[in-house]
Protein backbone atom coordinates (compact mmCIF):
# COMPACT_ATOMS: atom_id res chain seq x y z
CA UNK A 1 0.00 0.00 0.00
CA UNK A 2 0.84 3.39 -0.72
CA UNK A 3 2.16 5.53 2.34
CA UNK A 4 1.35 9.45 2.87
CA UNK A 5 4.78 11.38 3.24
CA UNK A 6 4.45 14.67 5.77
CA UNK A 7 4.85 17.45 6.01
CA UNK A 8 3.64 17.95 2.55
CA UNK A 9 6.29 20.77 1.73
CA UNK A 10 8.43 18.15 -0.22
CA UNK A 11 7.35 19.14 -3.73
CA UNK A 12 9.71 16.76 -5.43
CA UNK A 13 11.12 13.57 -4.50
CA UNK A 14 14.56 15.39 -4.55
CA UNK A 15 13.17 18.07 -1.48
CA UNK A 16 12.25 13.98 0.05
CA UNK A 17 15.50 12.80 -0.02
CA UNK A 18 17.47 15.72 1.19
CA UNK A 19 14.84 15.70 3.80
CA UNK A 20 15.59 12.09 4.92
CA UNK A 21 19.08 12.59 4.74
CA UNK A 22 19.19 15.68 6.59
CA UNK A 23 16.99 15.05 9.31
CA UNK A 24 14.82 11.88 9.35
CA UNK A 25 12.78 12.43 12.20
CA UNK A 26 10.88 15.28 11.01
CA UNK A 27 9.62 13.19 7.96
CA UNK A 28 6.93 11.68 8.95
CA UNK A 29 5.27 8.58 6.98
CA UNK A 30 1.53 7.91 7.35
CA UNK A 31 0.34 4.38 6.01
CA UNK A 32 -3.74 5.08 6.01
CA UNK A 33 -4.19 1.21 6.28
CA UNK A 34 -6.77 -0.42 8.28
CA UNK A 35 -5.24 -3.13 8.92
CA UNK A 36 -1.86 -2.58 10.16
CA UNK A 37 -1.07 -1.58 13.91
CA UNK A 38 1.81 0.90 13.59
CA UNK A 39 -0.03 4.23 11.48
CA UNK A 40 2.68 6.29 11.57
CA UNK A 41 6.38 6.74 12.18
CA UNK A 42 9.31 8.73 11.22
CA UNK A 43 11.50 7.60 8.57
CA UNK A 44 13.67 7.20 11.37
CA UNK A 45 12.12 4.35 12.80
CA UNK A 46 12.56 2.14 9.32
CA UNK A 47 13.81 -0.79 10.26
CA UNK A 48 16.90 -2.13 7.95
CA UNK A 49 15.81 -4.05 4.94
CA UNK A 50 11.92 -2.36 5.01
CA UNK A 51 10.93 0.05 2.62
CA UNK A 52 7.85 1.83 1.59
CA UNK A 53 6.28 3.46 -1.03
CA UNK A 54 4.94 6.75 -0.41
CA UNK A 55 3.34 9.90 -2.17
CA UNK A 56 2.77 13.71 -1.39
CA UNK A 57 -1.07 13.13 -0.82
CA UNK A 58 -3.72 14.40 -2.34
CA UNK A 59 -1.34 16.33 -5.35
CA UNK A 60 0.55 12.50 -5.73
CA UNK A 61 2.69 14.71 -8.81
CA UNK A 62 5.41 11.96 -7.75
CA UNK A 63 6.08 8.70 -5.55
CA UNK A 64 9.24 7.30 -4.11
CA UNK A 65 10.69 4.27 -2.11
CA UNK A 66 11.97 5.15 0.99
CA UNK A 67 13.85 2.21 3.04
CA UNK A 68 17.07 1.32 4.85
CA UNK A 69 19.48 -0.93 4.11
CA UNK A 70 21.00 -4.04 5.73
CA UNK A 71 23.99 -2.22 7.06
CA UNK A 72 21.54 1.03 8.35
CA UNK A 73 21.80 3.89 5.63
CA UNK A 74 18.39 5.22 4.37
CA UNK A 75 17.72 5.71 0.75
CA UNK A 76 15.39 7.70 -1.09
CA UNK A 77 14.98 6.57 -4.57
Amino acid sequence: MTCIVSPQSYPTKKALRLWVLKDPDCVTIHNPSMFTTLTSFSANQIGPGQEYTVTNHPKRSWFAQVGRKADGTLYVK
